[in-house]
């Protein structure tokens, strides 16, 4: 796989620059709704949860940055597997056209979306010096392996969703009906001592099973690097790091095995 995109990297690169500049064509801030979506849901959130709706944001100062530091790789990962989702579908008069690795389409989408996630990710940064939070250096400093583990679950999900769509049109929609509950079910809007400390004692019993979620360890690494009361065990991260691995090797090897039929379905 990793030899036919470094042959095909010339392609990668023109998908990726077409991805990007069709994403922002017409539009007044261009790159900026990048952080401009996810400041509005910060500014929304953090008026429920912390004005209307007190308490599920206690133990997190300061709230917005800790919203903030969740919501912009969740944002990442929601866009890289909506985008993911029609990859192929999305791409019908290429493929039928022209013959190369159709891995491309999945990984464009994952890095075209990266070229908007690391920048407004450094603005957050900025965002917690203008604040006053001392940022966690050695937690900062692991913060490419951290978007690395995000990149690659992204894709692992991107190469399953995306051959599954061209045979099932239903996967687009329920992508999109997961990924709402999916949010919710991840540490964004509230701690994760909401979970393990929960008033409710079924809850709590159930907490463990909150980190097999593979979004709630990477998540939880991201606040980690302004809220060290927020990071996780690195036990979790060993699994997820291996939920991973084996997610990306099961994804590619489906992906390799429907994508011979792709070019007759599509």
């Amino acid at each position: 796989m990793f030899a036919n995109i470094l042959k095909y990297r010339e392609l990668l690169y023109f998908l990726v620059h077409k991805e990007v500049r069709i994403r922002y064509r017409n539009s007044l801030f261009g790159f900026f709704w990048t952080l401009l979506e996810p400041l509005g849901l910060m500014v929304i959130y953090t008026l429920v949860f912390s004005v209307i709706i007190k308490g599920i944001s206690k133990g997190v100062e300061p709230y917005p940055l800790y919203i903030l530091s969740g919501l912009i790789p969740w944002t990442f990962f929601n866009n890289s597997l909506k985008k993911g989702t029609k990859a192929l579908s999305g791409n019908a008069s290429l493929i039928k056209k022209v013959y190369f690795p159709r891995e491309i389409f999945p990984l464009s989408m994952i890095t075209a979306n990266l070229v908007n996630f690391i920048p407004a990710f450094v603005l957050v940064i900025a965002f917690a010096f203008v604040l006053g939070v001392p940022v966690q250096w050695d937690q900062l400093v692991l913060l490419p392996f951290f978007i690395l583990l995000l990149a690659v679950f992204a894709l692992a999900c991107s190469f399953l969703i995306s051959v599954l769509n061209v045979y099932y049109r239903d996967v687009e929609f329920i992508t999109n009906l997961v990924l709402r509950g999916w949010m919710y079910l991840s540490p964004i809007i509230y701690p994760i001592s909401f979970v393990t400390e929960n008033e409710s004692e079924t809850v709590r019993q159930f907490a463990d099973l909150y980190f097999l979620n593979p979004m709630a360890v990477i998540l939880s690494l991201f606040h980690g690097i302004f809220f060290p009361d927020q990071s996780i065990s690195w036990g979790y991260v060993l699994y997820v790091i291996i939920f991973i691995l084996v997610m990306l090797l099961i994804s590619w090897f489906i992906f390799k095995r429907l994508n011979r039929r792709v070019g007759e379905v599509i």
